[in-house]
């Protein structure tokens, strides 16, 4: 059955046993621990601390992440994506017993020493910046600011302001002196002296012709190209001192295998706590309720009495309109295919899983719009054999097969419409003529010469994905007890459509003629006469029969929506004779011609794999959803999650 069967159960043990219990469950794996919704209970619910958990898990995290930022043995690209999880017994996971406060702090002071290099080193390298405009006045800074007489500042100002500037300052009859140096671009550097008598009308001048006195961010000692010289001593000795705590951080890497190992078992001891919470206590016993699967009742049972007698398993069958968790389960090779369900959303508990509904159809479609041997048989490899090498988890290695078996379908199509990159097999050498003909003889529609055959079979799978889709919702309803609904419009459309194309087939096949009318004809009054039925005015309940014949038009639309099967693979064939074509131009050019015809053509041929097999994946899973799904499905399901460890890097064997 695809979706499992689940059992409410109630575990009553006493006090005493409830370490036992919980530690029981989570090695486990069976229960899903979750209070029954409207359950009367009179006793307690005692605090369960978990503040110094989390505080343990999030140092841990800390140093994980510091390790993973200043690790000098990076990982590799597929490794970042897919690392490797560390194999761990369960006694050495239970017993991990690692004390990460020493490492915790010794990364948090060297983080704390790190950042200040850098802030000091973001600061030194703005104080450069700023003199590095001032490289070419003598003139230490340090004699910048008010004497006892005068007052020396330094204004960086346009070329053609400085004699607007010194006219300004002879009309107003001040003493002053300046040197005029060179700067960055058309801006001078002017040193102006002044009598400290005059600085009110100094300032006035220079709020006149939109000069300010360059303010220094620090004070610094010596000419600007003294002081700029002394921050890049001191720049180089930072960056010694953080090359060596760079290298003393990356010596920490040894701890990351304890490091993990204490995640894991501290997020799963966290996990307990939180689990602890949901559980109900009396003085003297606790109450643990949750969900079990029916086939796990069992095992569940015969583990509890390995601790005694001092407990009593009570359980029921799901109640309607219960809120119940949901487990798939498909065969070997259809639960490659539950990626695109929970991509969607899980079923709830009551209505049918789609994935046995979907999965031939996914196949079939990913294989029409990829359509090449050569493609399909890259992309098979990678799904199937890719996972057995990056020890990915079940989930992705679900996804990969998914795609391999794509990459198959793909191969069974591209050997019918003749696709085995491109054309490129047309064009073999004589000496290969055996593996040419061999192409042709399995070739069946050729969608480059002749498309329309392509075309047809593309809408006919449509049509035939709307009718499965219309029939599983008439057995879902059938199921819910709503049969008139499940007679009159499920299968009432059903047997509409199915008359229109029996009769669309009789211009062909004379077989068909002499039903084909009358079926067309009573399957249409069969939907006039129960369309209206909601109405109860007799006239109106005739209209709305007759106006709902014009939702065929609704499920034209839907068939036709599957003519981009065609179109797709189409033009992966297309793209794949263009990168033939471009090899063969570029490669007739003299001497490395043949090189450059044979990378062109590998670039195309990957940009149009990677391209045609990510548009037939989501064109595929498309269809699904808007053309199929929509007949029959209603997602809402939560996913079955039982109490046990939560492991991020660690694999308990």
């Amino acid at each position: 059955m695809p979706i499992s069967s689940m059992q409410r159960v109630s575990i009553v043990a006493h006090r005493r046993k409830e370490a036992e219990i919980l530690a029981l469950l989570q090695d486990l794996g069976v229960l899903e621990i979750a209070v029954e919704e409207g359950f009367a209970f009179e006793g307690e619910k005692p605090p369960v601390a978990t503040e110094e958990v989390e505080r343990t898990l999030s140092e841990i995290r800390y140093c994980l992440d510091f390790l993973e930022r200043y690790r000098r043995d990076k990982p590799s690209f597929l490794e970042s994506f897919f690392p490797k999880p560390l194999e761990v017994t369960k006694e050495e996971f239970l017993q991990c017993c690692f004390n990460h406060s020493p490492v915790y702090r010794a990364c948090a002071s060297l983080e704390e020493q790190l950042n200040g290099i850098r802030t000091t080193l973001n600061r030194l390298m703005a104080h450069l910046e700023f003199l590095s405009r001032f490289e070419h006045l003598p003139i230490p800074l340090e004699n910048l600011g008010e004497t006892r007489y005068t007052r020396s500042i330094l204004l960086e100002i346009p070329l053609e302001k400085k004699a607007h500037l010194e006219s300004k300052l002879r009309e107003r009859g001040l003493l002053w002196f300046c040197e005029t140096f060179p700067s960055r671009g058309r801006n001078v550097v002017v040193f102006l002296v002044a009598h400290r008598d005059f600085l009110p009308h100094l300032e006035e001048v220079l709020q006149e012709i939109g000069a300010t006195p360059v303010v220094l961010p620090q004070a610094f000692e010596g000419t600007p190209k003294e002081a700029s010289e002394r921050i890049r001593v001191r720049m180089e000795e930072l960056a010694r001192e953080r090359e060596k705590l760079l290298e003393k951080a990356a010596l920490y890497a040894r701890f990351e295998r304890d490091l993990k190992l204490a995640h894991d078992y501290y997020a799963s001891l966290l996990e307990r706590r939180r689990k602890e919470q949901e559980i109900l206590h009396t003085r003297e016993t606790v109450v643990i309720s949750g969900w079990v699967r029916a086939e796990d009742m069992e095992k569940l049972e015969q583990s509890l009495k390995a601790l005694g007698n001092e407990w009593v398993l009570f359980a029921r069958d799901p109640q309607p309109g219960e809120s119940v968790p949901i487990d798939l389960r498909n065969g070997s090779w259809t639960k490659n295919f539950e990626v695109l369900t929970r991509l969607y959303g899980l079923p709830n508990y009551w209505e049918l899983d789609p994935t046995p509904f979907l999965a031939p159809f996914f196949f079939l479609f990913f294989g029409i719009c990829l359509g090449d041997v050569i493609y399909g048989l890259i992309l098979a490899l990678l799904g199937f054999l890719a996972p057995g090498f990056l020890k990915v988890p079940d989930g992705t290695r679900r996804f990969f097969h998914m795609l391999g078996w794509g990459g198959v379908a793909s191969i069974l199509v591209g050997m019918g419409t003749g696709s085995w990159l491109g054309d490129t097999f047309d064009h073999l050498p004589k000496a290969l003529s055996a593996v040419t003909s061999f192409k042709r003889s399995l070739t069946v529609i050729d969608p480059i010469t002749n498309p329309l055959p392509m075309l047809i079979f593309s809408l006919l799978l449509g049509l035939v994905q709307v009718l499965v889709g219309l029939f599983v919702s008439f057995v879902k309803e059938w199921r819910r007890r709503n049969y008139a609904s499940a007679i009159m419009d499920q299968l009432g459309w059903f047997a509409f459509l199915l008359a229109i194309v029996v009769y669309i087939g009789s211009t062909q096949f004379a077989l068909l003629k002499p039903f084909a009318l009358p079926f067309l004809v009573g399957t249409a009054l069969f939907l006039v006469a129960t369309q209206g039925r909601q109405k109860k005015n007799p006239v109106m309940k005739v209209l709305s029969g007759i106006l709902s014949l014009y939702g065929v038009i609704s499920y034209l639309g839907d068939v036709l929506s599957y003519s981009r099967l065609f179109a797709l693979g189409l033009s992966s064939s297309i793209i794949a004779i263009l990168a033939r074509t471009l090899g063969v131009l570029f490669g007739s050019s003299p001497y490395i011609g043949w090189l450059i015809g044979l990378l062109v053509a590998l670039l195309f041929n990957v940009f149009n794999l990677v391209m045609s097999s990510l548009g037939a994946f989501v064109h595929s899973a498309r269809l699904q959803y808007v053309e199929f799904f929509t007949k029959f499905y209603e997602n809402g399901g939560k996913e079955f999650q039982p109490f046990s460890y939560r492991t991020k890097y660690v694999k308990v064997q």
